[in-house]
């Protein structure tokens, strides 16, 4: 933060600036909502991407920069993210109904609030195994942290699986998921992959795993 002290006609004026540099005292690659919004486009998957048999999903393509969070007593609910330049998720499936999965790329203002973003991820991660929908029916079990060594090149990486068990409309599932995130500096990239069934839940690591990998490149 910085301090300026102007004179306008006579009053002494004292102006308070904002900096969004990151801790290095570097300014982020990206400063423009403009600039950022063009990086999600080209980092997000499409259905090609995670390989024959996906197509696009319905809806398929979203810009709305609000995400998950779960809150202390392990609800689960929206709300803005917070220095978010530009946000991108595409939804995806298989054709034969087996898998969903998504992609998403948030910009943010600086490394910093990308940083505390993925920590709070890591966070939820370990201190919920069960998280229900703060206003719905969701309901998920056995939500754990996994180290995965797989992955290079990230400044921060956060692994989490577990288990759809009602689903929104209240009926009983059991839905295995992956949900990867990677950190690279302002970019928080992540890629989530679900199947029925825990015989499913090493493809979806797999698939997670590639997709991230893929994401990153494209920086």
């Amino acid at each position: 933060m910085a301090v300026a002290l102007l004179v306008v006609g006579g009053v002494a004026v004292l102006l308070v600036v904002t900096s969004h540099r990151n801790k290095d005292g570097k300014k982020p690659a990206v400063s423009t909502a403009a600039e950022a919004r063009g990086i999600a486009r080209r980092v997000a998957l499409t259905p090609p991407d995670w390989g024959s048999g996906f197509t696009k999903g319905d809806p398929y393509e979203s810009e709305d920069t609000t995400e998950g969070v779960t809150d202390q007593n392990c609800d689960y609910a929206t709300q803005p993210i917070a220095d978010a330049l530009s946000a991108v998720r595409r939804n995806v499936g298989r054709t034969d109904g087996t898998a969903l999965a998504s992609s998403q790329v948030v910009v943010y203002r600086g490394a910093e609030p990308a940083r505390a973003d993925a920590a709070r991820l890591r966070s939820e991660a370990r201190r919920c195994p069960k998280v229900k929908e703060a206003e719905g029916n969701a309901r998920w079990e056995g939500i754990h942290e996994v180290a995965l060594t797989e992955l290079k090149g990230f400044d921060d990486v956060v692994a989490e699986e577990g288990r759809l068990v009602v689903d929104g409309q209240g009926r009983k599932s059991d839905n295995y998921y992956t949900n990867l995130t990677g950190r690279k500096g302002q970019f928080v990239m992540q890629a989530y992959v679900t199947r029925n069934g825990s015989r499913t839940q090493a493809q979806n690591r797999r698939d997670a795993t590639n997709a991230l990998a893929l994401m990153l490149s494209r920086l």
